[in-house]
């Protein structure tokens, strides 16, 4: 198995969002192919595939944090194309979902970082807060109302 780990983007960013990922278990990668967008308080990147194979696992979920060094996931480069969707079902259910969810990512509003926080620390899930600032985006008090607060 490979591990596909959080790389040091900025000499003093020390951790990392998973805004977006490309791939779900079971899909097969090509080496270099972009696996999942990352945010830090200064860039978005993306992280590539550092080998092809078949996504065994996806260990930090979208909307989640990593730190340096962390494994985002986990490839098997003796997967083959077409394995991880025949495999078995839960596979294709986790597919489904994602591709669900990534409908609505072409209307992804963008959260600050610290409201990312805020809401993660209040247990709020930003997918189902409706924002009121300008152009739809997710305020400070949107995600309180949320809470209850």
């Amino acid at each position: 198995m490979i591990e596909i780990r959080l790389p040091q983007l900025d000499e003093d960013v020390e951790e990392s969002l998973m805004v977006l990922w490309f791939v779900s278990v079971g899909d097969f990668v090509e080496k270099g192919q972009p696996l999942v967008e990352v945010q830090t308080e200064k860039a978005v990147s993306e992280i590539t595939a550092e080998s092809s194979g078949t996504i065994q696992e996806i260990a930090v979920k979208r909307g989640d944090s990593a730190k340096v060094g962390d494994v985002l996931a986990t490839i098997d480069p003796d997967g083959t194309p077409g394995t991880g969707a025949a495999q078995d079902e839960p596979p294709k259910e986790a597919k489904t979902e994602t591709n669900s969810d990534s409908q609505p990512s072409s209307s992804f509003v963008r959260v600050s970082p610290r409201l990312r926080r805020l809401a993660k620390d209040l247990g709020v899930n930003l997918d189902t807060v409706k924002g009121t600032g300008k152009n739809g985006s997710i305020t400070e008090e949107d995600i309180r109302d949320e809470a209850g607060l």
